[in-house]
């Protein structure tokens, strides 16, 4: 891994956890949460009755499916940095995507991205 890589990693890594603690990534999976819960809790439920346990499940799957393609979204937004910065590594997109698959950049990327959103996070608060 050159310097250059290195530099491009730690940037990427900084700008792809600003975007997770900027994006409602937390907020979708949260909704995501409760409505599973809701669900399970419908399902699981003897006060309930089965003609209403058939109307109500339906709108909780397509609720479900929803805030489960809008989180893969945010998410796919959240890591695009990182997959794009192949376009301005040496050696184009195959030498940056192979470079990603080994131990030691994806070892820099999270301890980047833990590090910066830790110091982030304690600067907000003050």
């Amino acid at each position: 891994m050159s310097t250059f890589d290195a530099l491009l990693l730690i940037l990427t890594a900084m700008l792809a956890s600003e975007l997770l603690l900027r994006l409602p990534v937390l907020d979708q999976a949260q909704g995501l949460r409760t409505i599973a819960s809701k669900s399970v809790a419908t399902i699981t439920s003897n006060r309930i009755s089965d003609h209403w346990k058939e109307r109500v499940l339906p709108a909780y799957s397509a609720r479900m499916a929803r805030c489960s393609v809008l989180f893969f979204l945010l998410l796919c937004c959240a890591v695009a940095p990182v997959a794009l910065a192949g376009l301005v590594a040496k050696g184009g997109m195959t030498h940056w995507m192979e470079l990603l698959m080994q131990p030691a950049p994806i070892a820099l990327l999270c301890g980047i991205s833990i590090g910066y959103i830790v110091l982030r996070t304690k600067v907000l608060r003050g």
